[in-house]
């Protein structure tokens, strides 16, 4: 009888103790109507909370663990204290999404993310007003030419001509696990196309609407930004130099930002990028035609403008909170002990779960010059979601024992292995293991586990931090 059951089994004496599956005909027996109702629904409550079906609930850190925190009045403390951070009002935040998805990704950080940023716009593939909240024309300033006859702009004709978002087809439209592209991006997804063509109007409408910000932070709908520890990293630069930072990436010769990471121009960057492009606008759209990767031509254009990037790995990172390398060590840089400003490919849930955590964090804490590093992520987020296997999960371990009986036939095969963190049961029950500690992610049909202690082993024999933290990137 697997450990998600709940029932009775016989004691060695002959007597029945509790084994997991409820024996509902016993109590009906035994219980009134009423009652035996009221037990149902606890079950099914807890059944529902362990199995994470619904969306995560928020979370206080303390030395007693997660507390859960449903109520309106404290997301709105946590909202306002946020807002009002040092440094906020001195930048632009500038979400980037499309039609194909804003739906289904907005909604969540209308009701999180965006409510700590006091300056903000958003841009799509089509100017509306969604949820009270005004969405830009990405491609408003694009030759009209090229808009009315280029292949990579049929989404945006459709947008047009067929009155908006209800012009695509459900099958098109984003669903709930944000997928890691390939290297070459997503070449036969007609949004996509459409995306490369945003970066260099984006930034020049930006700069428009917003003149006189120290700071422009470019982000995407499946981003996450630890605001508090960005906004103390900004306050260590000069806001009067030419900073263009976030993680690396190249295509050929150019260095890059990597959009979905999210990245950050200063000022004086941000006016010498837009006073090129808007100088050579057409001469930038044919290499948008010729180019794959809209922020590889963004990297490109701040490049010629006199800006090289400034690499921002680890603090910016292009991975989810569920697939970290938390052992990844570059160029002398350790993830483990590097501050933490971002984090990419999330769901909705994931961004709702992280927001509330940091807000609790903050709140506890009260101290607006605290940053979050990665290694307390992991103590502080991933550990106290690790304590119980969860169902519906993947946890993303590869080395394939073969087939089990169920979840704890593959925990036992796992606690045989000294170096062996976590376990997860397939689809079609095989037992994978892994020495990678990671969270994971939803996937129906699959359970994960985790050697508790030793996750909690491995955070206490990681090399301890020079002067406790990394410093910053400048």
């Amino acid at each position: 009888m697997g450990r998600y059951d709940y029932g009775y089994e016989k004691r060695d004496d002959g007597g029945w103790r509790p084994s997991g599956r409820a024996n509902l005909p016993y109590l009906r027996r035994r219980l009134p109507r009423r009652v035996l109702y009221l037990i149902a629904s606890i079950v099914c409550m807890v059944y529902l909370l362990w199995t994470h079906q619904w969306p995560p609930l928020s979370f206080t850190i303390g030395r007693t663990g997660p507390v859960a925190q449903e109520n309106k009045s404290s997301q709105d403390s946590a909202a306002r204290r946020c807002r009002h951070l040092p440094g906020a009002d001195d930048t632009v935040v500038v979400m980037k999404t499309g039609g194909t998805e804003l739906g289904h990704k907005l909604p969540i950080h209308l009701n999180t993310t965006l409510l700590c940023y006091p300056n903000k716009i958003i841009f799509s593939d089509y100017e509306e007003d969604f949820l009270d909240e005004h969405i830009f024309d990405a491609l408003e300033s694009v030759n009209e030419v090229t808009k009315s006859q280029h292949p990579d702009f049929e989404l945006w004709r459709r947008l047009r001509n067929g009155g908006g978002r209800s012009a695509f087809e459900p099958h098109e439209l984003s669903g709930q696990i944000s997928k890691v592209g390939t290297s070459m991006g997503k070449t036969d997804n007609p949004g996509w196309r459409l995306d490369k063509w945003k970066f260099l109007p984006i930034v020049n409408r930006t700069l428009s609407e917003w003149p006189d910000k120290k700071w422009y932070i470019f982000v995407e709908t499946d981003t996450f930004i630890h605001w508090q520890t960005l906004l103390n990293y900004l306050a260590a630069l000069d806001h009067t130099r030419p900073y263009y930072i976030g993680g690396p990436m190249w295509i050929g010769d150019i260095l890059f930002a990597h959009g979905g990471t999210g990245f950050v121009i200063s000022k004086p960057a941000l006016e010498s990028v837009v006073s090129m492009f808007r100088g050579h606008q057409t001469e930038w759209e044919w290499f948008v035609n010729d180019f794959w990767a809209g922020d590889g031509v963004l990297g490109k254009a701040m490049i010629d403008s006199g800006t090289r990037m400034t690499h921002g790995w680890p603090i910016f990172q292009g991975d989810g909170i569920g697939s970290m390398d938390w052992t990844r060590n570059e160029g002398g840089r350790r993830l483990w002990c590097s501050p933490t400003a971002s984090y990419h490919h999330l769901t909705p849930s994931v961004v709702e779960d992280l927001w509330r955590f940091e807000m609790d964090w903050m709140a506890q804490i009260d101290e607006p010059q605290a940053v979050l590093h990665h290694h307390d992520m992991y103590s502080m987020y991933l550990l106290p979601r690790i304590q119980k296997p969860r169902i519906n999960w993947d946890n993303q371990c590869q080395d394939d024992k073969g087939p089990v009986a169920d979840l704890e036939e593959c925990r036992s095969i796992c606690q045989q292995s000294r170096t062996c963190l976590q376990y997860s049961l397939s689809i079609d029950s095989r037992c994978l293991i892994s020495e990678r500690p990671q969270l994971g992610e939803m996937a129906k049909g699959v359970e994960s586990g985790w050697i508790e202690d030793r996750m909690e082993q491995f955070a206490k024999e990681q090399e301890s931090c020079p002067h406790g933290e990394e410093a910053w990137i400048y």
